[in-house]
């Protein structure tokens, strides 16, 4: 079974260090130059044929690291605000490194160095509403593992997380018909 991890952003405007990953994605290239040998390029760039890659900065503080060490290859990401899924991703590759994250923050690197990379995110405010208590918390803080319980009902009543993101979150839908409290 696999995994569903959310990041709290706090904020309007989503930032590298807040977690959540840049819409506009990253140049895959300059990601490749700025990790050096630290990840065969190959294997990256199996994952991004647009030359494009989208990354999660998870900061190295409390039990960050040991929640990050259970993420894998095809977990949910989901990115949280205000009682709302504002981002879904899938993660295709984490990594440890200092150096992209530094050239990524344009300094000299910091507590984000545990980075996930994904594909492009499914975007757009989505309000946790009670029926969704079953899968989802109302309120998250920081970054975190989904209670496997809530993972387990998912995947039980969706069949993936997939069609959970699609159908669940309605990221199939146009805005005005996700969720609508009436």
């Amino acid at each position: 079974m696999g995994n569903v991890f959310v990041f709290a952003v706090d904020g309007k405007s989503p930032e590298l260090n807040s977690g959540l990953a840049d819409e506009k994605g990253c140049r895959l290239e300059d990601v490749l130059n700025s990790i050096g040998g630290e990840v065969h390029a190959e294997n990256i760039r199996s994952f991004y044929p647009g030359g494009v890659c989208y990354i999660w900065a998870v900061p190295d503080r409390g039990e960050n690291h040991s929640i990050w060490e259970l993420m894998s290859e095809g977990d949910l990401v989901l990115a949280y605000r205000a009682g709302c899924i504002i981002s879904a991703a899938y993660v295709t590759l984490k990594i440890d490194s200092p150096t992209l994250d530094a050239c990524l923050r344009g300094d000299g690197g910091g507590p984000s160095r545990l980075l996930c990379l994904s594909g492009k995110p499914y975007t757009g405010d989505v309000p946790i509403l009670p029926q969704m208590e079953r899968y989802l918390d109302r309120e998250f803080k920081g970054f975190s593992r989904l209670h496997p319980e809530k993972c387990k009902n998912i995947l039980s009543d969706y069949g993936s997380f997939e069609i959970f993101v699609k159908l669940g979150l309605k990221y199939d839908f146009p805005f005005s018909f996700r969720h609508s409290e009436d």
